[in-house]
């Protein structure tokens, strides 16, 4: 089997991978999801990194404040202060009612199976070559490396 220019994939402990961390330094945008308006804020997803918190108060001066990682996640929504996302397979609450002090609220463990290994941060960042990933870890990056022609990605 013949190497060339691809992506490998970066593991990390489950329980480090789904830890969820709030900073109110905005964080630059790597691609861009699903958005959510919520009182006077944005949320807006980063396909299996986390979410943005833009503030819009001013629509015409709305500007990130802080950023919410929740890797493998996907999908957003909010209710009564509680916003609902994935992090990988796990259903995950989180309370926002305090942008400040972000928290999670609760968490049930894998309800979504199918993303445990098949969310976006999961599947390397662009097309061509890279390394299938092992599925006893979860994938937490992607780095681009000299791999294997094994798996391929159009």
């Amino acid at each position: 089997m013949q190497k060339a220019w691809g992506y490998r994939p970066i593991y990390g402990i489950e329980t480090n991978a789904k830890k969820i961390i709030y900073t109110n330094a905005p964080q630059p945008a790597v691609s861009r999801g699903n958005i959510y308006a919520f009182r006077s804020y944005i949320f807006q997803i980063d396909p299996g990194l986390g979410i943005h918190v833009i503030d819009n108060s001013v629509p015409s001066l709305a500007m990130k404040i802080g950023f919410i990682t929740i890797r493998g996640c996907s999908e957003i929504s909010i209710k009564n202060d509680k916003l609902y996302t994935n992090s990988y397979d796990d259903l995950v609450v989180l309370d926002v009612s305090d942008l400040k002090n972000v928290k999670e609220f609760s968490r049930l463990n894998g309800v979504f199976a199918e993303y445990r290994y098949g969310s976006p941060i999961a599947q390397p960042p662009g097309p061509g070559w890279f390394q299938c990933p092992s599925y006893d870890s979860l994938v937490v990056g992607w780095v681009r490396d000299s791999v294997f022609q094994n798996c391929y990605k159009n």
